[in-house]
């Protein structure tokens, strides 16, 4: 058998299995009944804010906008505030995620308590998430290191997970989190 045909009938086979997936990937959500929130201290200690074990998944950080406000009433210029505080780079500038652009865009007239900041997957789900918040400015891997930005000091964050337990992650989690990533448009993050 040649290697053309075997490489194309498992293409088929996938994509036959992806559109299996887009029928039903509106019913995967997060539960943000089961969320973990936390306020940027240096003080904070992220083992206290969950007990990590290791597992694949996805997750979703999301910005309580009512504890960015401050004086600011309108969440929608919070928004535009928070995305320029972020965009900022002090003198140690540091790897980190960026604003997307287009996106800010899609939240004008946004009017939510908790605005979808970052959404990303992990074959090590709480690594990953502890990296997000602790991880050192030096360090080259990106990630949004919030306890290291001055500037989110007292902010309130929530994080939220949806765990599976698959033989074929590098297959199924890639198309998971970019469909999630289209319903619920984090401000920071990929494309």
């Amino acid at each position: 058998m040649s290697y053309k045909i075997i490489i194309k009938e498992f293409d088929n086979n996938i994509s036959s299995y992806v559109n299996q997936l887009k029928e039903k990937i509106k019913d995967i959500t997060f539960d943000t009944n089961k969320s973990v929130e936390f306020t940027i201290s240096q003080q904070l200690d992220t083992n206290q804010l969950f007990e990590y074990k290791k597992t694949q998944g996805v997750y979703l950080f999301e910005l309580n906008l009512d504890s960015y406000i401050l004086e600011e009433k309108n969440r929608s210029t919070c928004i535009i505030n928070f995305a320029n505080d972020w965009t900022k780079k002090n003198k140690n500038s540091f790897y980190s995620s960026t604003i997307i652009k287009k996106r800010l865009k899609l939240r004008e007239g946004f009017d939510n308590q908790w605005l979808p900041l970052y959404i990303g997957k992990s074959k090590d789900l709480y690594r990953r998430i502890k990296e997000h918040i602790d991880l050192s400015p030096e360090k080259s891997t990106y990630a949004m290191k919030l306890k290291h930005r001055k500037n989110l000091e007292g902010v309130e964050f929530r994080f939220t997970t949806l765990e599976f337990d698959v033989t074929n992650y590098d297959f199924i989690i890639p198309y998971v989190e970019r469909s999630l990533r289209e319903e619920y448009y984090p401000l920071v993050g990929k494309q």
